[in-house]
C-alpha cells in the first residue's frame, strides 16, 4: 500500500511541478531608459602646427618634382566596402628613373581627413613604385583597399625618387 501512495503522490508531483509557467507581462516591468549622446565634438586645432592637408597644399618644393602627376581616380572595389586609387603618373625630368615613393591626401564626405589602410592614416596614405620609368614616360598603378571613407583626392605628389643613375630626389 505504502508503495502505491508513494507512486501516486510522485506522479502527482511530477505532473504539477512540470506545468508550463506564464510569461511576464511586459506592461507590468519598469522600463529600461537608454540615453545615446549624439553631440559631436570637433577636435580643437592648434595653429602653431600645421595640418597635413595644409602640407600638401603649400609645399612648393613638388612644383620641383621629377613626378608630374597626370591623374587619379577613386573607384570602389566591386569584392569589399573599401575603394580604390588609381594614380597617373609622368616622367618629367631628363633621367630614368628607377623607383618613386607617392603620397595622396583624401577626404571623406564631412571634409575630414580619410581613413588609411589601418584605420589611422589621418587622411594621407603612400604607395611605392619600382619600375623602370624613362624619360617623358607615362605609366599608372592601382592601389587596392586604401580607404572605406575617402570621398576626394585633395593632392598626390612624389616625395622620392631614385634614377637609375643612383642619384634621388627628395621632397623637403
Amino acid at each position: 500500500m505504502k508503495k502505491y501512495f508513494i507512486i501516486a503522490l510522485s506522479t502527482l508531483l511530477l505532473i504539477f511541478g512540470c506545468s508550463k509557467t506564464k510569461p511576464k507581462n511586459i506592461a507590468h516591468t519598469k522600463p529600461v531608459y537608454v540615453q545615446i549622446n549624439n553631440y559631436h565634438q570637433p577636435e580643437e586645432k592648434e595653429n602653431s602646427t600645421p595640418s597635413i592637408k595644409d602640407d600638401f597644399l603649400q609645399n612648393k618644393n613638388s612644383k620641383n618634382s621629377p613626378v608630374t602627376i597626370v591623374a587619379s581616380t577613386l573607384t570602389r572595389a566591386q569584392y569589399s566596402d573599401h575603394k580604390d586609387i588609381k594614380i597617373v603618373f609622368k616622367n618629367s625630368s631628363k633621367k630614368s628613373i628607377q623607383a618613386i615613393k607617392l603620397e595622396w591626401y583624401c577626404e571623406n564626405s564631412f571634409d575630414e581627413p580619410a581613413n588609411g589602410r589601418y584605420f589611422y592614416g589621418k587622411g594621407r596614405s603612400t604607395g611605392e613604385i619600382a619600375y623602370l620609368l624613362k624619360t617623358g614616360e607615362t605609366s599608372s598603378k592601382i592601389w587596392e583597399d586604401f580607404s572605406t571613407d575617402a570621398n576626394r583626392i585633395i593632392k598626390v605628389r612624389a616625395y622620392y625618387v631614385v634614377f637609375t643613375d643612383g642619384t634621388k630626389w627628395e621632397l623637403k
